[in-house]
């Protein structure tokens, strides 16, 4: 019976130890079919191999056999989590060493001269239990899953250096063999590496999540001053406006003209219009936008319309909502300029809740011809490589909340709908 488990006990340590790093992460559709389906397979697949390949001296390359496992967790890893490949080897990687570690001290112990299977068990639980703690359940804090290359690196850099080391002195292989006292050490410095290993990262993603913080309250506050000087602008115009009403009253009583006296009111009516830019939705971020957008129409002869509740919106961070919203009024902004026709010159902006779904929908006419790649406009103006991110970044952070957006050009009228859950937002 023992034997038997041998050929399988590495590949199901590897798949308890992707099971704990899966536990944080988003899942895919069916997840449980995919993992149980998966992890059959795979001690399937292990079984088989190491039954033909049993007591077979595979010189150096056993690296490559071991290099296989690691594959698997990946493939695991990428079929199991709504995640991209990148995500899921840096996954791999992490639960690999965290097995490393566990595998490091069983041999401590077995060097150590203990030899039973019930407190191999228990170590092995015991450091899976110890790195959920201290690593897993804070790898994705706040959904934020995002893994780069330069942070990708030195972690599987080491971590497979470290294992190719570990494999070849298991190996068997005369070059790598060593004392008792030996094997001990090089086991204690080798769990002691994947640990500091894991350690950094998961400080570096810490640090990374606080940056992005304070990206975040110094985007508010600039905001909140940004709001200041609109409402500023607001008050004295309004100001402005009444001290000079009472020299005009007088004016107004004296003229007979009834085109002067029209064109007059029109002007008055203009001016207190812009009262109305000041906006009370439930978000302040979205208040700024709104009032500043608002301000700018209202000041070039642009028609606004705007039905929004702020108050769904406090699942986003801040300068999300300001990315979106800003980008896409600003597009339906440039759009309308350039109609040549004033009763086009027309935006409305639309934000309900229905069915758990937050919609938010921006229309406007336009008058350019559109061209599309990859279901989003190409930007009409001449720049390129400095101008069209705006219809990228709404997507971008659309998909980040799990929703996604579709764009439609028909009969003159541009409309952009964004689509949100609500569902976990609660």
């Amino acid at each position: 019976m023992m034997e038997q488990w041998e050929k399988i006990s590495y590949i199901v340590q590897l798949i308890a130890a992707c099971a704990l790093f899966m536990v944080p992460y988003k899942k895919r559709t069916k997840f449980v079919p995919r993992a149980v389906l998966c992890s059959g397979a795979f001690v399937l697949v292990s079984y088989a191999v190491n039954s033909m390949l049993e007591n077979r001296n595979f010189s150096i390359w056993i690296v490559l056999y071991w290099a296989a496992f690691l594959l698997a967790c990946v493939l695991l890893m990428y079929v199991c989590l709504d995640v991209n490949a990148l995500e899921a080897a840096y996954c791999a990687i992490c639960a690999c060493a965290m097995q490393h570690v566990a595998f490091d001290i069983n041999e401590i112990y077995l060097g150590l001269g203990g030899g039973s299977y019930l407190v191999q068990v228990i170590v092995y639980a015991a450091v899976y239990l110890l790195f959920y703690h201290l690593f897993v359940r804070k790898i994705n804090q706040n959904d934020e899953s995002r893994v780069s290359l330069e942070a990708m690196f030195p972690l599987a850099t080491i971590i497979i250096i470290v294992w190719i080391l570990s494999v070849l002195e298991t190996s068997g292989l005369e070059y790598f063999r060593a004392e008792a006292g030996s094997r001990i050490f090089y086991r204690i410095i080798d769990a002691l590496c994947c640990f500091y290993v894991l350690w950094v990262q998961i400080n570096q993603r810490e640090k990374m999540m606080l940056k992005q913080e304070l990206d975040g309250i110094n985007t508010a506050w600039m905001m909140q001053k940004e709001q200041y000087v609109i409402k500023q602008e607001i008050i004295d115009s309004i100001n402005r406006k009444c001290h000079d009403l009472k020299h005009q009253l007088q004016a107004l009583r004296q003229m007979t003209n009834e085109e002067d006296k029209e064109a007059y009111f029109n002007e008055m009516e203009h001016d207190i219009m812009i009262y109305d830019t000041a906006v009370n939705t439930g978000n302040k971020a979205l208040d700024v936008i709104l009032m500043d957008k608002g301000l700018y129409c209202k000041n070039h002869d642009i028609q606004w319309t705007c039905m929004a509740d702020g108050s769904c919106l406090g699942f986003m961070r801040i300068e999300d909502i300001y990315a979106v919203f800003g980008n896409a009024l600003d597009n339906a902004i440039t759009a309308v300029t350039a109609i040549s026709e004033p009763e086009k010159r027309v935006i409305s902006l639309k934000m309900i809740t229905q069915n758990n779904i937050l919609v938010i929908q921006v229309q406007n006419y336009y008058e350019t011809s559109l061209h599309f790649e990859q279901g989003l406009p190409v930007t009409t103006k001449h720049d390129r490589q400095e101008h069209g991110y705006g219809m990228k970044s709404i997507r971008h952070i659309a998909e980040k909340y799990g929703g996604t957006i579709t764009v439609d050009a028909k009969d003159q009228i541009f409309t952009l709908q964004i689509l949100i859950p609500l569902e976990q937002r609660a």
